[in-house]
This record gives C-alpha cells, sequence and structure tokens, in this order.
C-alpha cells in the first residue's frame, strides 16, 4: 500500500473537481432532446454529452471509491457504527434535499418535469432525479463493508477476482431491480473497486509500462466510439457497453495514475457533495429565469447554468459555515454540522462523493 500526502490530496480534489465539473455540465445539457436544456440531437452540446457520457458518473465513483480507501473498513470494524456514519452522511440529506427539490418541482413554473404529490413516497425508495446516486453510493458501501469484513479486498489476487465479478454483474445490471437504485449501483461497482484498486494495490497496478497500455487502449476506444458517434460504424447495445465500460475504466486509469493539481478544480472538489446536491436548484433556476427573458442563445444558457448550477450551492454553504445558528440545516442539508478554523475553511470531513 501506499500512504496518501497533501500533494496527492490535491491532485484527488482536482480529479474530482473535474468529474463535478463533467457531471453538472450533463445535467445541465440533459440526456435527451426533452431534458435539461432540450438541446437538439444534432447539436454541438450533444456531441459533447454523448463523447463523455462513458466518463463523467463513473469518474465521480471511482474518485468515491479512491477516497474511501484512505480511511478504508478493516476485519475488525464495527459496521453498525459505519452504516449509522453514512446514513448520517448520505441519507440524511437524501431525504432532506430530494424532497425540497420535489416540492420545487411541483409548483415552480416551467420544470421539466411536473410530478404529482402522490408521487412523493417512491422518491426516497427508487431511482429520482440525480439523487439516484445517494441510492446507489450507499449500496456500493453496504457491499464494500461486507466484503472488507470477509478481508476478500486485502490481496491483488482477491481483489481482481471481485473486480471480474463486478464487472460481468455491471453487464447485467439492467436485470437488477431498482429499489434504492440498486441496478445503477451494480452498474458503477466496477468503477468504485477501480479507484479503491488503484490506492491501495497502487505500486502493482500503476507502472510504466501500465501506463503505456492505458493511454494506447484509450485511443482505441475513443477512436471507436467517436467513429460510432459520427455513424462511420455501427454497434449494437452490448457492444456499446463494452466499448464504453472499458472507454471509461482506461481514461479514469489514466487520470488517477496520472493525476494532475489545478486550484479552480481542486476548489471545486472541496465541495463536491454540496454542489452535486444543489447544483440543479442553480441551472434549473437559471435557464427557466434565461427562458422567461426571452434569452436561447444555447452556449449563454450553458455557461450561465454552469456558473449558478456550481458557485450557488458553494454560496449557500459557505452562508450556513458563517452563521452557527443554522448548524441544524447543516446537518439536515450535508448531513454533517460545519466547523470554521481562524481562517474561514471547513474542517468537516469530506464527503462520500
Amino acid at each position: 500500500m501506499t500512504n496518501t500526502t497533501p500533494v496527492k490530496d490535491l491532485r484527488i480534489e482536482t480529479i474530482r473537481g473535474l468529474a463535478l465539473f463533467l457531471m453538472v455540465a450533463g445535467h445541465v445539457i440533459g440526456s435527451s432532446s426533452d431534458l435539461g436544456m432540450k438541446v437538439p440531437d444534432d447539436s454541438v452540446l450533444r456531441y459533447l454529452y454523448d463523447s463523455l457520457v462513458y466518463i463523467r458518473m463513473p469518474l465521480f465513483t471511482a474518485i468515491s471509491g479512491y477516497v474511501y480507501a484512505l480511511r478504508p473498513l478493516h476485519t475488525g470494524s464495527d459496521l453498525s457504527r459505519f452504516y449509522g456514519g453514512k446514513f448520517k452522511r448520505i441519507g440524511i440529506p437524501l431525504l432532506t434535499v430530494s424532497t425540497l427539490f420535489f416540492v420545487l418541482q411541483m409548483v415552480v413554473p416551467n420544470t421539466n418535469d411536473k410530478p404529482q404529490l402522490t408521487d412523493i413516497f417512491s422518491i426516497y425508495l427508487f431511482s429520482y432525479a440525480h439523487f439516484w446516486f445517494l441510492q446507489a453510493i450507499f449500496c456500493i458501501f453496504v457491499v464494500i463493508s461486507l466484503l472488507e469484513k470477509a478481508g476478500l479486498l486485502l490481496s491483488l489476487r482477491n481483489y481482481g477476482l471481485v473486480f471480474a465479478v463486478a464487472l460481468a454483474a455491471s453487464f447485467a445490471s439492467e436485470s437488477f431491480p431498482n429499489l434504492f437504485s440498486l441496478d445503477r449501483a451494480v452498474e458503477l461497482f466496477p468503477f468504485f473497486l477501480l479507484g479503491l484498486g488503484l490506492y491501495r494495490f497502487s505500486e502493482r497496478l500503476i507502472t510504466r509500462s501500465s501506463v503505456i497500455t492505458m493511454a494506447v487502449a484509450l485511443a482505441i476506444l475513443t477512436g471507436i466510439d467517436q467513429a460510432y458517434l459520427f455513424a462511420l460504424v455501427e454497434l449494437d447495445e452490448s457492444d456499446q457497453a463494452v466499448v464504453g465500460t472499458a472507454l471509461g475504466l482506461a481514461a479514469i486509469s489514466l487520470l488517477i495514475a496520472r493525476r494532475f493539481y489545478f486550484k479552480p478544480l481542486a476548489w471545486l472538489g472541496y465541495f463536491s457533495f454540496e454542489i452535486y446536491l444543489f447544483h440543479v436548484f442553480g441551472t434549473a433556476g437559471a435557464r427557466i429565469v434565461l427562458n422567461k427573458l426571452q434569452v436561447h442563445e444555447a452556449w449563454l444558457v450553458f455557461t450561465v447554468s454552469m456558473v449558478l448550477g456550481l458557485l450557488l450551492p458553494v454560496a449557500f454553504k459557505v452562508v450556513l459555515e458563517r452563521i452557527s445558528a443554522l448548524n441544524f440545516l447543516s446537518v439536515a442539508f450535508f448531513g454533517a454540522k460545519t466547523r470554521v478554523n481562524h481562517g474561514g475553511a471547513p474542517l468537516q470531513t469530506k464527503a462520500t462523493t
């Protein structure tokens, strides 16, 4: 195993910030022509969305695995304490923020979806908006805790076997139920394991030859994916799944192996949990207001939505940090109280995402 250093921490925060930026951009654009900005399928923004679809959430998940590996469970760890901590950190914000978003979707005009009040209980049990990731990551932590408790991830051999099983299962994720986003958890589990393994076994997995192999594989897979996007080759769903998963694994492995430090992205990475939870309030709000003002220029809408989606959650978090009387809101919205040091930077433990 390797030990983390402050420089490596900043580099991981940079990669986390990059994942966050790509995730918010994906939500601003929308996964189809009737979501988000509702951009047409032949637009540049749609092309960018489709080109990065195999990296966005897998990278976010792999970073979660890497960060978990910094302070992992052991065979003697108390699982009840671990689950309680994860419920407080993930479950409470999931319940609070998803409810707030649901209510606003019902009452605010010009939102893309108008849920019915009778649907509110389903949002806590099944995938809903972007909150599905919190459900999925909680499921992943449950499985990881059991594997760690059994000592099945301590050797590279056992890790490789678990990874192979998880990878095979990910190709059949649609056969798993959507209950608490279990299907999405199965789909993303190999990427969590990838992040964990790249930290835990870095000396054996991150070598000069492996980095070269990753780069060559990424170039080939990107070429295939681009050829598919430009209708130069045909791929069925199973072929797309294989190419996309392999592309994501290669790209993420290379990003973590050759991680870099870039201050603006590292700063975003620090606020990843807050931005993930609340970015939709800024992105959707910007889009609705701009549409009301008859502003429809795609790149302007995209830029304003990105800025508000990234910065409004940070501003909200900073306000709560400055007002100690609002600590109960920090627990409700972020799953933890905030404490401020003399330099004004929060001292709380980082989020799981």
